[in-house]
Protein backbone atom coordinates (compact mmCIF):
# COMPACT_ATOMS: atom_id res chain seq x y z
CA UNK A 1 0.00 0.00 0.00
CA UNK A 2 1.37 3.42 -0.95
CA UNK A 3 0.82 6.50 1.19
CA UNK A 4 0.52 10.17 0.22
CA UNK A 5 3.13 12.50 1.65
CA UNK A 6 1.99 13.47 5.14
CA UNK A 7 2.70 16.39 7.46
CA UNK A 8 3.47 14.84 10.85
CA UNK A 9 3.94 16.67 14.15
CA UNK A 10 5.86 14.70 16.77
CA UNK A 11 5.66 15.70 20.45
CA UNK A 12 8.32 14.64 22.95
CA UNK A 13 9.87 16.34 25.96
CA UNK A 14 13.40 15.42 24.86
CA UNK A 15 14.63 14.53 21.37
CA UNK A 16 17.92 12.64 21.21
CA UNK A 17 19.43 9.21 21.70
CA UNK A 18 21.22 10.07 24.93
CA UNK A 19 18.02 10.63 26.93
CA UNK A 20 16.88 7.01 27.09
CA UNK A 21 15.10 4.20 25.27
CA UNK A 22 11.75 5.92 24.80
CA UNK A 23 13.46 9.01 23.40
CA UNK A 24 15.66 6.92 21.09
CA UNK A 25 12.50 5.18 19.83
CA UNK A 26 11.09 8.58 18.84
CA UNK A 27 14.29 9.68 17.12
CA UNK A 28 14.62 6.52 15.03
CA UNK A 29 10.93 6.38 14.12
CA UNK A 30 10.80 10.02 13.02
CA UNK A 31 14.07 9.63 11.11
CA UNK A 32 12.56 6.70 9.18
CA UNK A 33 9.26 8.50 8.53
CA UNK A 34 11.07 11.66 7.40
CA UNK A 35 12.49 9.79 4.40
CA UNK A 36 9.07 9.99 2.73
CA UNK A 37 7.05 12.46 4.83
CA UNK A 38 7.38 15.95 6.34
CA UNK A 39 8.15 15.59 10.04
CA UNK A 40 8.20 18.48 12.54
CA UNK A 41 9.43 18.03 16.13
CA UNK A 42 7.89 19.81 19.14
CA UNK A 43 10.17 19.36 22.14
CA UNK A 44 11.64 21.07 25.17
CA UNK A 45 15.16 19.76 24.52
CA UNK A 46 16.72 18.88 21.16
CA UNK A 47 20.12 17.24 21.52
CA UNK A 48 22.59 19.42 19.63
CA UNK A 49 24.71 16.35 18.84
CA UNK A 50 21.80 14.31 17.50
CA UNK A 51 22.61 13.13 14.00
CA UNK A 52 18.93 13.26 13.03
CA UNK A 53 18.38 16.90 12.09
CA UNK A 54 14.69 17.67 11.61
CA UNK A 55 12.71 20.94 11.68
CA UNK A 56 11.85 21.56 15.32
CA UNK A 57 10.19 23.99 17.70
CA UNK A 58 11.46 24.38 21.26
CA UNK A 59 8.46 24.33 23.60
CA UNK A 60 8.86 26.01 27.02
CA UNK A 61 8.56 23.91 30.17
CA UNK A 62 8.84 25.00 33.82
CA UNK A 63 12.31 24.54 35.28
CA UNK A 64 10.99 24.01 38.80
CA UNK A 65 7.92 22.82 40.63
CA UNK A 66 6.46 19.33 41.06
CA UNK A 67 6.71 16.95 38.11
CA UNK A 68 2.94 16.80 37.57
CA UNK A 69 2.81 20.60 37.27
CA UNK A 70 5.67 20.66 34.78
CA UNK A 71 3.97 17.92 32.70
CA UNK A 72 0.70 19.82 32.67
CA UNK A 73 2.29 23.14 31.74
CA UNK A 74 4.34 21.53 28.98
CA UNK A 75 1.14 20.04 27.54
CA UNK A 76 -0.49 23.47 27.61
CA UNK A 77 2.46 25.03 25.79
CA UNK A 78 2.36 22.27 23.16
CA UNK A 79 -1.33 22.96 22.56
CA UNK A 80 -0.55 26.65 22.05
CA UNK A 81 2.36 25.88 19.70
CA UNK A 82 0.12 23.67 17.52
CA UNK A 83 -2.89 26.00 17.58
CA UNK A 84 -2.37 27.61 14.16
CA UNK A 85 -0.59 24.73 12.46
CA UNK A 86 -2.02 22.24 9.98
CA UNK A 87 -0.88 18.62 10.27
CA UNK A 88 -2.28 15.38 8.93
CA UNK A 89 -1.16 13.53 12.08
CA UNK A 90 -0.12 14.65 15.54
CA UNK A 91 1.92 11.88 17.16
CA UNK A 92 2.96 12.08 20.83
CA UNK A 93 5.19 10.24 23.30
CA UNK A 94 4.30 12.42 26.30
CA UNK A 95 1.32 13.62 28.32
CA UNK A 96 -1.01 15.89 26.34
CA UNK A 97 -4.55 16.03 25.00
CA UNK A 98 -4.03 17.07 21.37
CA UNK A 99 -2.49 14.02 19.66
CA UNK A 100 -4.10 11.70 17.14
CA UNK A 101 -1.70 8.88 18.06
CA UNK A 102 -0.40 8.51 21.64
CA UNK A 103 2.41 6.07 22.45
CA UNK A 104 2.82 4.76 26.01
CA UNK A 105 6.26 3.46 26.96
CA UNK A 106 5.83 2.82 30.67
CA UNK A 107 3.39 1.18 33.05
CA UNK A 108 -0.04 2.82 33.24
CA UNK A 109 -0.48 5.20 36.18
CA UNK A 110 -3.98 3.84 36.78
CA UNK A 111 -2.64 0.28 36.76
CA UNK A 112 0.13 0.97 39.30
CA UNK A 113 -1.75 3.44 41.52
CA UNK A 114 -5.25 1.98 41.45
CA UNK A 115 -5.46 -1.53 39.98
CA UNK A 116 -2.43 -2.95 41.79
CA UNK A 117 -2.62 -0.80 44.92
CA UNK A 118 -3.93 -1.85 48.32
CA UNK A 119 -7.10 -0.22 49.68
CA UNK A 120 -5.04 2.10 51.89
CA UNK A 121 -2.82 3.20 49.02
CA UNK A 122 -5.84 3.74 46.76
CA UNK A 123 -7.26 6.04 49.42
CA UNK A 124 -3.97 7.93 49.59
CA UNK A 125 -3.82 8.27 45.80
CA UNK A 126 -7.44 9.51 45.76
CA UNK A 127 -6.47 12.59 47.77
CA UNK A 128 -3.05 13.14 46.15
CA UNK A 129 -3.03 16.08 43.69
CA UNK A 130 0.03 14.56 42.00
CA UNK A 131 -1.72 11.25 41.33
CA UNK A 132 -4.95 13.02 40.34
CA UNK A 133 -3.13 15.08 37.70
CA UNK A 134 -1.28 12.09 36.25
CA UNK A 135 -4.51 10.07 36.11
CA UNK A 136 -6.19 12.97 34.33
CA UNK A 137 -3.34 13.32 31.83
CA UNK A 138 -3.21 9.60 31.18
CA UNK A 139 -6.95 9.39 30.59
CA UNK A 140 -6.53 11.93 27.79
CA UNK A 141 -4.01 9.57 26.14
CA UNK A 142 -5.96 6.32 26.44
CA UNK A 143 -8.34 6.18 23.47
CA UNK A 144 -11.06 3.53 23.47
CA UNK A 145 -12.62 4.35 20.11
CA UNK A 146 -11.61 5.83 16.73
CA UNK A 147 -10.40 8.06 15.30
CA UNK A 148 -7.66 8.60 17.91
CA UNK A 149 -5.35 5.69 18.75
CA UNK A 150 -3.25 4.53 21.68
CA UNK A 151 -0.12 2.50 20.98
CA UNK A 152 1.88 0.59 23.59
CA UNK A 153 5.38 -0.77 23.09
CA UNK A 154 4.89 -4.26 24.55
CA UNK A 155 2.24 -6.90 25.11
CA UNK A 156 2.66 -6.62 28.87
CA UNK A 157 1.77 -2.92 28.71
CA UNK A 158 -1.24 -3.78 26.57
CA UNK A 159 -2.51 -6.25 29.18
CA UNK A 160 -1.90 -3.79 32.02
CA UNK A 161 -3.75 -1.02 30.22
CA UNK A 162 -6.72 -3.28 29.53
CA UNK A 163 -6.88 -4.25 33.20
CA UNK A 164 -6.54 -0.66 34.36
CA UNK A 165 -9.41 0.58 32.18
CA UNK A 166 -11.56 -2.59 32.41
CA UNK A 167 -11.67 -3.06 28.67
CA UNK A 168 -10.88 -5.63 26.01
CA UNK A 169 -10.14 -2.85 23.51
CA UNK A 170 -7.20 -4.03 21.36
CA UNK A 171 -4.65 -1.28 21.90
CA UNK A 172 -2.02 -1.40 19.17
CA UNK A 173 1.31 -2.98 20.14
CA UNK A 174 4.29 -1.62 18.22
CA UNK A 175 7.67 -2.47 19.66
CA UNK A 176 10.84 -0.43 19.24
CA UNK A 177 12.91 -1.18 16.16
CA UNK A 178 16.56 -1.79 15.52
CA UNK A 179 19.29 -1.21 12.93
CA UNK A 180 21.38 -4.09 11.62
CA UNK A 181 25.05 -3.08 11.88
CA UNK A 182 27.98 -4.96 10.41
CA UNK A 183 30.67 -6.62 12.49
CA UNK A 184 33.76 -4.45 12.84
CA UNK A 185 36.70 -6.52 14.10
CA UNK A 186 39.11 -3.57 14.04
CA UNK A 187 36.79 -1.48 16.21
CA UNK A 188 36.31 -4.46 18.51
CA UNK A 189 40.03 -4.90 19.12
CA UNK A 190 40.69 -1.18 19.56
CA UNK A 191 37.84 -0.73 22.04
CA UNK A 192 38.84 -3.79 24.07
CA UNK A 193 42.42 -2.56 24.30
CA UNK A 194 41.31 0.92 25.34
CA UNK A 195 39.16 -0.57 28.10
CA UNK A 196 41.91 -2.90 29.32
CA UNK A 197 40.32 -6.20 28.24
CA UNK A 198 42.50 -9.02 26.92
CA UNK A 199 41.72 -11.66 24.30
CA UNK A 200 41.25 -14.19 27.12
CA UNK A 201 38.58 -12.10 28.84
CA UNK A 202 34.87 -12.76 28.37
CA UNK A 203 33.17 -9.35 28.41
CA UNK A 204 29.55 -9.21 29.60
CA UNK A 205 27.76 -6.02 28.55
CA UNK A 206 25.02 -4.21 30.50
CA UNK A 207 23.55 -1.13 28.79
CA UNK A 208 21.48 0.94 31.23
CA UNK A 209 20.93 4.54 32.27
CA UNK A 210 19.96 3.23 35.71
CA UNK A 211 22.12 0.12 36.27
CA UNK A 212 20.59 -0.58 39.70
CA UNK A 213 17.13 -1.04 38.15
CA UNK A 214 18.59 -3.25 35.41
CA UNK A 215 20.10 -5.78 37.80
CA UNK A 216 23.58 -4.45 38.57
CA UNK A 217 23.60 -5.78 42.16
CA UNK A 218 22.70 -9.27 40.92
CA UNK A 219 25.41 -9.05 38.27
CA UNK A 220 28.07 -8.05 40.78
CA UNK A 221 27.05 -10.92 43.06
CA UNK A 222 27.22 -13.33 40.13
CA UNK A 223 30.71 -12.11 39.16
CA UNK A 224 31.95 -13.16 42.59
CA UNK A 225 30.86 -16.73 41.74
CA UNK A 226 32.61 -16.75 38.34
CA UNK A 227 36.25 -17.01 37.17
CA UNK A 228 38.27 -13.78 37.18
CA UNK A 229 38.57 -13.66 33.37
CA UNK A 230 34.82 -12.95 33.14
CA UNK A 231 34.47 -9.16 33.15
CA UNK A 232 31.56 -6.69 33.15
CA UNK A 233 31.19 -3.56 31.02
CA UNK A 234 28.39 -1.19 32.13
CA UNK A 235 27.47 1.52 29.61
CA UNK A 236 25.16 4.46 30.34
CA UNK A 237 26.08 5.39 33.92
CA UNK A 238 25.12 8.92 34.96
CA UNK A 239 28.15 10.98 36.11
CA UNK A 240 26.61 11.54 39.56
CA UNK A 241 26.28 7.76 40.05
CA UNK A 242 29.85 6.85 39.22
CA UNK A 243 31.55 7.60 42.56
CA UNK A 244 29.02 5.56 44.55
CA UNK A 245 29.26 2.66 42.11
CA UNK A 246 33.08 2.67 42.21
CA UNK A 247 32.92 2.59 46.01
CA UNK A 248 30.64 -0.45 45.81
CA UNK A 249 33.15 -2.24 43.55
CA UNK A 250 35.98 -1.61 45.98
CA UNK A 251 33.99 -3.05 48.89
CA UNK A 252 33.27 -6.19 46.86
CA UNK A 253 36.80 -6.51 45.47
CA UNK A 254 35.61 -6.18 41.87
CA UNK A 255 37.31 -2.94 40.80
CA UNK A 256 39.60 -4.83 38.38
CA UNK A 257 36.71 -6.70 36.74
CA UNK A 258 34.12 -3.99 36.09
CA UNK A 259 34.34 -0.96 33.78
CA UNK A 260 31.81 1.87 33.92
CA UNK A 261 31.18 4.05 30.86
CA UNK A 262 29.12 7.21 31.19
CA UNK A 263 26.13 8.06 28.98
CA UNK A 264 27.26 8.30 25.38
CA UNK A 265 25.84 9.15 21.96
CA UNK A 266 27.82 6.28 20.46
CA UNK A 267 27.45 2.88 22.09
CA UNK A 268 28.15 0.80 18.98
CA UNK A 269 31.85 0.32 19.91
CA UNK A 270 30.81 -1.29 23.19
CA UNK A 271 28.43 -3.73 21.52
CA UNK A 272 31.28 -4.58 19.13
CA UNK A 273 33.69 -5.11 22.05
CA UNK A 274 31.42 -7.39 24.10
CA UNK A 275 31.13 -11.17 24.01
CA UNK A 276 27.61 -11.40 25.41
CA UNK A 277 24.80 -9.16 26.69
CA UNK A 278 23.31 -9.49 30.17
CA UNK A 279 20.00 -7.80 30.99
CA UNK A 280 18.66 -9.00 34.38
CA UNK A 281 16.24 -6.09 34.52
CA UNK A 282 13.67 -5.79 37.28
CA UNK A 283 11.21 -3.66 35.30
CA UNK A 284 11.32 -2.96 31.56
CA UNK A 285 8.15 -2.37 29.58
CA UNK A 286 10.14 -3.52 26.54
CA UNK A 287 13.94 -3.52 26.86
CA UNK A 288 15.90 -2.14 23.91
CA UNK A 289 19.37 -3.27 24.99
CA UNK A 290 18.90 -7.03 24.43
CA UNK A 291 17.29 -6.41 21.02
CA UNK A 292 20.17 -4.13 20.01
CA UNK A 293 22.64 -6.73 21.27
CA UNK A 294 21.01 -9.36 19.04
CA UNK A 295 21.39 -7.04 16.05
CA UNK A 296 25.16 -7.15 16.71
CA UNK A 297 25.07 -10.95 16.88
CA UNK A 298 25.66 -11.13 20.63
CA UNK A 299 24.20 -14.01 22.64
CA UNK A 300 21.80 -12.58 25.23
CA UNK A 301 20.71 -13.38 28.79
CA UNK A 302 17.58 -11.49 29.89
CA UNK A 303 14.79 -11.48 32.46
CA UNK A 304 11.52 -13.31 31.83
CA UNK A 305 8.44 -11.54 30.44
CA UNK A 306 7.30 -10.81 34.00
CA UNK A 307 10.14 -8.29 34.19
CA UNK A 308 11.06 -7.56 30.56
CA UNK A 309 8.52 -7.00 27.79
CA UNK A 310 10.92 -8.05 25.03
CA UNK A 311 10.99 -11.57 26.48
CA UNK A 312 7.47 -12.08 25.07
CA UNK A 313 9.16 -12.34 21.65
CA UNK A 314 11.98 -14.69 22.73
CA UNK A 315 12.10 -18.46 23.08
CA UNK A 316 14.35 -19.69 25.89
CA UNK A 317 17.46 -21.62 24.77
CA UNK A 318 16.64 -20.72 21.15
CA UNK A 319 17.12 -16.95 20.76
CA UNK A 320 18.32 -16.15 24.29
CA UNK A 321 18.67 -17.53 27.80
CA UNK A 322 15.77 -16.39 30.00
CA UNK A 323 16.13 -15.81 33.75
CA UNK A 324 13.13 -16.81 35.82
CA UNK A 325 14.32 -14.68 38.75
CA UNK A 326 16.62 -11.78 37.81
CA UNK A 327 17.44 -11.29 41.51
CA UNK A 328 18.97 -14.77 41.78
CA UNK A 329 22.72 -14.32 41.31
CA UNK A 330 23.34 -18.07 41.21
CA UNK A 331 20.91 -18.49 38.30
CA UNK A 332 22.57 -15.62 36.45
CA UNK A 333 26.08 -16.95 37.15
CA UNK A 334 25.05 -20.38 35.85
CA UNK A 335 23.65 -18.84 32.65
CA UNK A 336 26.86 -16.87 32.02
CA UNK A 337 28.97 -19.95 32.71
CA UNK A 338 26.83 -22.00 30.33
CA UNK A 339 27.49 -19.55 27.50
CA UNK A 340 31.20 -19.35 28.27
CA UNK A 341 31.60 -23.14 28.18
CA UNK A 342 29.21 -24.03 25.34
CA UNK A 343 30.38 -22.63 22.00
CA UNK A 344 27.57 -24.37 20.08
CA UNK A 345 24.95 -22.66 22.25
CA UNK A 346 26.68 -19.29 21.82
CA UNK A 347 26.61 -19.69 18.04
CA UNK A 348 22.96 -20.76 18.03
CA UNK A 349 21.83 -17.82 20.18
CA UNK A 350 23.90 -15.46 18.05
CA UNK A 351 22.36 -16.66 14.78
CA UNK A 352 18.77 -17.01 15.98
CA UNK A 353 18.92 -13.73 17.89
CA UNK A 354 20.13 -11.92 14.77
CA UNK A 355 17.29 -13.47 12.77
CA UNK A 356 14.82 -12.19 15.36
CA UNK A 357 16.34 -8.70 15.28
CA UNK A 358 15.85 -8.57 11.52
CA UNK A 359 12.09 -8.78 12.07
CA UNK A 360 12.27 -5.55 14.10
CA UNK A 361 13.80 -3.28 11.46
CA UNK A 362 12.83 0.39 11.73
CA UNK A 363 11.41 0.32 8.21
CA UNK A 364 8.90 -2.33 9.34
CA UNK A 365 8.06 -0.33 12.48
CA UNK A 366 7.49 2.86 10.46
CA UNK A 367 5.26 0.97 8.04
CA UNK A 368 3.05 -0.16 10.89
CA UNK A 369 2.59 3.43 12.05
CA UNK A 370 1.70 4.50 8.54
CA UNK A 371 -1.16 2.02 8.48
CA UNK A 372 -2.40 3.41 11.78
CA UNK A 373 -2.12 6.96 10.42
CA UNK A 374 -4.17 5.89 7.39
CA UNK A 375 -6.85 4.44 9.65
CA UNK A 376 -6.94 7.58 11.78
CA UNK A 377 -7.33 9.82 8.75
CA UNK A 378 -9.95 7.55 7.17
CA UNK A 379 -11.97 7.39 10.40
CA UNK A 380 -11.72 11.15 10.74
CA UNK A 381 -13.14 11.55 7.26
CA UNK A 382 -15.80 8.86 7.84
CA UNK A 383 -14.35 6.68 5.13
CA UNK A 384 -13.87 2.94 5.10
CA UNK A 385 -10.71 1.96 6.92
CA UNK A 386 -7.94 0.31 4.91
CA UNK A 387 -6.91 -3.23 5.77
CA UNK A 388 -4.20 -3.27 8.41
CA UNK A 389 -1.26 -5.46 7.45
CA UNK A 390 1.03 -6.32 10.35
CA UNK A 391 4.58 -6.98 9.05
CA UNK A 392 5.64 -8.27 12.49
CA UNK A 393 2.68 -10.57 13.12
CA UNK A 394 3.83 -13.90 14.48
Amino acid sequence: MSFPRLRIAFITHKFGHQYGGAEAYGVELMNELSKHHDVFIYTHQYDSQCQVDLPHTIVPSPASGPSWWRSYRFAQHVEQALANQQFDIVHSHVNNWVADVDVLHVKSVRYSKITQASALKRLWHAISPRTAMYLHLEKDRVHLKPPRRTVVVSKSLQHQLQQAYHTAYPFDVITPGVHLPEKNLTERQQTRQQLGFTDQDTVCLLVARNPQAKGLDCLLASLQQLPSEIKLLVVGVAPQQRAALQSKLQKQGLEQRVVFIEQSHQISPYYQAADLCVHPTLNDSFGMAPLEAMSYGLPVILSSSQYCGFAHHVQDQHQALILQDPRNSSELAAAIQQLVQNSSLRLQLSQQGLALAQEFSWSNIAQRYLYIYAEVIAARLHKRKPTLIDPLAS
